[in-house]
């Protein structure tokens, strides 16, 4: 149960968490709590720690850590809830946050969904938590325009008109209802090259999962809530995958991350985050040897100045 997932840049996330031993972090994205274990590990008797996820397969993981820690609190919530949460409960500005927005080892070797292409299960479901869309009724129920949208803004598929035909084709037979009739349909629409291109199908199954649980506008959301319950100083994580996650966070970071020059009156107003090292950070070709999962990954360290 320990080494169902190994998390991503361990080591450089605690390094840049911490603000102080005492104080209060936010896990927006707990999973197996691989990052949340090793902070409590560096911080001290007075500090607190919650951890959201909003996939009821960790509940084990979250509740077995509350017993072990009464420093950590689990909510079972999507990371949207969690300024809702610390208002209600009238908790103090929290030193550090962090969102890890990578697949998990657990989701991706579900029996039961089937979050990859080369999943074990023969489900056609993708959702995280109980609520969302399912893949079926996007499938077999989005028109022709809806899904060509669809698989060109979160696929990035540049020819999804050919894909969006054969799934149209298909379900005046037959209802989309198992993974192995979708790997069918791609093959025929002709996306593949003959090497059977697997990042054509990797990004087929990425569009539906971010429809299926909005995933994109959750994030933006719940980063703009994260900001506000950050202290002065206070230090926000992202670890990013793909580049529809770094375009939201480039977006963020241009309007919350840049000074601002006023030539009449003089004056440069600071931006109210900045960018540690002025970029994300990579993880060490050591860990990609260890981890191939991690290889994609952007650590983004970003510090509250105002």
């Amino acid at each position: 149960m320990e080494k169902i997932h190994i998390p991503v840049m361990l080591k450089e996330v605690c390094e840049n968490w911490i603000l102080s031993p005492d104080g209060w972090y936010i896990d927006c994205t707990f999973g197996c709590g691989g990052h949340s274990k090793e902070l409590l590990k560096n911080l001290s008797e007075k500090a607190h720690l919650v951890g959201i996820d909003i996939d009821p397969k960790v509940i084990p993981f979250g509740e077995k850590l509350m017993k072990e820690d009464c420093r950590f609190q689990f909510l079972n919530n999507n990371y949207t809830f969690i300024r809702n949460y610390w208002i209600n409960n009238k908790l103090p500005l929290v030193d550090g946050i962090l969102f890890d927005l990578g697949l998990s080892t657990l989701q991706l070797k579900d029996e039961f969904r089937s979050f990859s292409y080369n999943s074990p299960s023969s489900n056609l479901e993708m959702r995280f938590g109980v609520e969302g869309k399912n893949v079926y009724e996007i499938l077999n129920n989005y028109s022709d325009r809806k899904l060509n949208k669809l698989f060109k803004k979160y696929g990035e598929i540049k020819q999804a008109e050919k894909l969006v035909k054969k799934i149209i084709d298909f379900r005046k037979k037959s209802p989309i209802i198992e993974i192995n009739q979708l790997k069918e349909i791609v093959e025929k629409s002709g996306l593949l090259n003959a090497r059977k291109n697997k990042n054509t199908m990797k990004l087929i199954f990425q569009a539906l999962r971010i429809e299926c649980n909005n995933e994109l506008n959750c994030f933006k959301e719940a980063l703009e809530q994260a900001s506000k319950l950050l202290k002065i100083n206070g230090k926000l994580l992202i670890i990013s995958f793909q580049s529809l996650e770094d375009e939201i966070i480039l977006n963020w970071k241009k309007k919350n991350s840049v000074y601002i020059k006023i030539p009449e009156m003089g004056e440069i107003i600071p931006p109210n985050f900045l960018l540690k090292f002025n970029s994300p950070l990579l993880p060490s070709r050591a860990e990609i040897e260890r981890n191939w999962s991690s290889r994609s990954a952007k650590l983004w360290v970003f510090t509250k100045n105002k």
